[in-house]
C-alpha cells in the first residue's frame, strides 16, 4: 500500500474511533489555517459563521413588539463575527426594529485583515439602512452611555450580541470589557435581555446561548451550547499545513545564546562520514548549537564548517566504549538525532541499545541504521521518540499496520517517508503532500531529521515532526522552479530559512 492508501485505512479503521466532539484553541487556529492551505479563506469562514449567528439570534426576534439588537464587539476575529452576524440581521429585522453595533476600541485597532474588510461593508451600509447605529467606543464611559440606553428599553425586545473576546483570550478581563459584562449579568437576571454568545461566552457572563463554530469547545460543555457547520472540510484536521507551520513557538527576539536549542548528533562511521553532517547543517539553520559525536573522518567532514561542534571518538564505527561520553553530550542539549550514517554492524547494534536504554527521558530522533539496529522484542515506543523510517526501515519496527489496534502501544511518534509523509502515534495523525521526486536524492532523509530535532528542541514532538516533514518537502518544492528535479541536500538545507520565514 502506498502511504495516501494508509492513511485512508488508518483514518477509517482507527482513528476515526478517537475522534473528538470538541476542539482546543490551539487546534482551531491550526484548522483555520489549514483551511486556508487548501484555499479555503478565511473571511468565508467568517462570513458563514456571523450567518448562522444571526440565523440562530433571529429566534429570538418577536413580530408582537420592537425588536432592539446590540451586538458587542471586540477587536479580533470574534468580533469580526459580529460584524457580520450584524450585516445578516439586517435582513430579518423588521422596519421598527434597530440594530446597534459598538466597537469596543478604534476601527484602526482592528486585529485582523478579515475582522476589518467586514467592518467597512458595515459602514457602507449604515449609510443608507436607518435601522443600523455603528459606534466606536474605547472608553468606558463611551460603553456605559449605550449600557443606559438598552436599560431605558423596558418595553421592547432586547437581545444582546456577545462578541467581545474569543477563545485566545488569557488573564483577568480589563475594562471597558470588565464592567460591561457585570452590567450584562444583573440586566440579564432581571429578565430584561437575552444574550447570545459568539464562539465561546466572554469570561464571567452568563447568557442564554452560545453559537460555536465547526466543533464544541472545551469551555462550551453545558446544554446552552449550538454547534453551526461553517464549511470546515474535515481533512483540514489530518492535513500538515500553514495552520501548523503558524502553531511553532516563535523565536524571542530577546533570546540568548542557546535558547533557541542545543541539538546532539550522534551517528556516523568511516563509509557515511557525510549523513550526520548534513543532519548537522540541516539543524544548525534552525538551532543555536549544534554538536556532532563521531569517529574521525565525520569530524574531517566537519571542519569545514566551523560553526558546528565536534567530538570524536576513536574506531571505525561508534561502540559501547563510548556510552558514556554519548550520555555526558546528551545531557547538555536538548535533543538528540541518533542514526544517521552509523552503519549496521553488531557494535553499532550494542552501542544503540545500550544508549537508548540508560539515555531515559530525553528527546530523541531515530533515523535510518538505528532503525535497523534496534532489537524491538521488548522496546518500548517511548513518547519522547520520534522515529523517521522509509518504508524498508519501517519493516524493522514490528507494526502491523494490517492490524490498526497495535498503534495502542506506539507511543512515539512516526514520520514514515514517501511521496505523501505519513505522520502517526496512538492517538493522531496527519499526512504531508510537499516533495517532489527531486527528493530520491540520497540525503534528504538527513536533512529531513536534522530539520524535525532542531524543532524538537522547542516544540511537542508529533507538530515537530509534521513542520519538519512540510518544511523538508516545501524546500524541494520552491527548488523546482530554480533547478527542475536536479538538486541535492545542501540545495535543500539553504532553503531552510526560505521556507520558515514565510510562517513569522
Amino acid at each position: 500500500m502506498s502511504n495516501l492508501e494508509i492513511f485512508h485505512k488508518l483514518l477509517k479503521e482507527y482513528y476515526s474511533k478517537r475522534d473528538r466532539d470538541y476542539i482546543t484553541p490551539e487546534e482551531m487556529n491550526i484548522v483555520d489555517g489549514n483551511c486556508e492551505y487548501l484555499g479555503i479563506p478565511r473571511i468565508l469562514l467568517m462570513e458563514n459563521a456571523g450567518k448562522s449567528v444571526a440565523e440562530e439570534v433571529s429566534r429570538y426576534l418577536r413580530k408582537d413588539s420592537r425588536n432592539k439588537i446590540y451586538i458587542f464587539c471586540g477587536p479580533g476575529n470574534n468580533g469580526g463575527d459580529g460584524f457580520v452576524a450584524a450585516r445578516h440581521l439586517t435582513d430579518y429585522c423588521g422596519f421598527e426594529d434597530t440594530l446597534t453595533v459598538v466597537l469596543l476600541g478604534r476601527e484602526e485597532f482592528i486585529k485582523t485583515y478579515e475582522a476589518r474588510e467586514n467592518f467597512k461593508v458595515l459602514k457602507s451600509i449604515a449609510h443608507l439602512d436607518y435601522r443600523l447605529d455603528i459606534r466606536e467606543e474605547p472608553c468606558l464611559e463611551g460603553v456605559l452611555k449605550v449600557v443606559r440606553e438598552i436599560e431605558s428599553s423596558e418595553k421592547d425586545n432586547i437581545v444582546v450580541i456577545d462578541a467581545l473576546l474569543g477563545t485566545g483570550i488569557r488573564g483577568e478581563l480589563r475594562e471597558p470589557f470588565k464592567t460591561l459584562v457585570d452590567i450584562l449579568n444583573r440586566l440579564r437576571d432581571r429578565g430584561n435581555i437575552k444574550i447570545v454568545s459568539v464562539d465561546v461566552e466572554t469570561r464571567g457572563l452568563k447568557g442564554d446561548l452560545i453559537v460555536t463554530f465547526h466543533r464544541r469547545k472545551m469551555e462550551n460543555v453545558d446544554n446552552r451550547v449550538v454547534v453551526k457547520k461553517i464549511g470546515i472540510p474535515r481533512v483540514a484536521h489530518y492535513l500538515v499545513g500553514w495552520g501548523d507551520m503558524y502553531a511553532l513557538s516563535p523565536r524571542d527576539p530577546n533570546s540568548h545564546k542557546g535558547e533557541n536549542g542545543k541539538v546532539l548528533i550522534i551517528g556516523g562511521s568511516k563509509r557515511y562520514f557525510g549523513a550526520p553532517v548534513l543532519s548537522a547543517l540541516a539543524a544548525s539553520k534552525i538551532v543555536d548549537i549544534t554538536t556532532v559525536l563521531s569517529v574521525r573522518p565525520v569530524m574531517e567532514a566537519l571542519r569545514n564548517y566551523p560553526h558546528l561542534i565536534g567530538y570524536e571518538v576513536e574506531g571505525d564505527y561508534l561502540s559501547v566504549e563510548c556510552i558514556e561520553e554519548a550520555l555526558k553530550l546528551s545531557r547538555d542539549h536538548q535533543v538528540v538525532i541518533l542514526g544517521s550514517g552509523l552503519g549496521v554492524n553488531e557494535e553499532s547494534r550494542e552501542f544503540v541499545n545500550s544508549y537508548l536504554e540508560e539515555v531515559g527521558d530525553k528527546r530523541i530522533v531515530i533515523d535510518a541504521d538505528a532503525i535497523k539496529l534496534i532489537d524491538y522484542g521488548d522496546f518500548e515506543f517511548k513518547e519522547n521518540f520520534i522515529f523517521t523510517p522509509h518504508r524498508r526501515e519501517f519493516e524493522y519496527m514490528g507494526i502491523d499496520l494490517e492490524n490498526p489496534t497495535s498503534l495502542e502501544e506506539v507511543k512515539s511518534t512516526i514520520l514514515l517517508k514517501g511521496r505523501y509523509d505519513l505522520i502517526f502515534n496512538r492517538e493522531r495523525i496527519k499526512i504531508n503532500k510537499t516533495g517532489n521526486a527531486g527528493m530520491t536524492v540520497g540525503g534528504t532523509g538527513d536533512v529531513l531529521c536534522g530539520i524535525v530535532g532542531a524543532l524538537y528542541s522547542r516544540n511537542e514532538g508529533f507538530i515537530s515532526a509534521c513542520c519538519g516533514a512540510y518544511i523538508n518537502g516545501y524546500a524541494g518544492d520552491m527548488l523546482i522552479g530554480e533547478k527542475g528535479y536536479y538538486y541535492t541536500p545542501l540545495d535543500l538545507i539553504e532553503y531552510i530559512p526560505k521556507v520558515l520565514s514565510m510562517f513569522k
